[in-house]
């Protein structure tokens, strides 16, 4: 594992010696940036919207099934 790091190590630091590497990296960087920004992030927004009131609801039934369990366990309790 040590061998490994160390080779990676090594690498990283000839590409970043290397100006062509870097502008390469840089122009990738940036292309990675752009479909993020113009494609992943808006669809994600989106769906998080649409997601929203079926997480309200699985909120509320939660709610209401705790509710339902503690009152069965004090029922079940005071009985004794």
């Amino acid at each position: 594992m040590r061998l490994l790091s160390r080779l990676v190590l090594r690498v990283g630091q000839e590409l970043a010696r290397n100006p062509e590497a870097r502008a390469k990296a840089a122009r990738a960087l940036a292309k990675t940036q752009r479909i993020m920004k113009d494609d992943v992030k808006p669809r994600a927004q989106q769906v998080w919207r649409d997601a929203q009131p079926n997480l309200e609801n699985a909120k509320r039934e939660l709610k209401r099934i705790a509710v339902q369990v503690r009152d069965e366990y004090r029922k079940g309790r005071d009985d004794q």
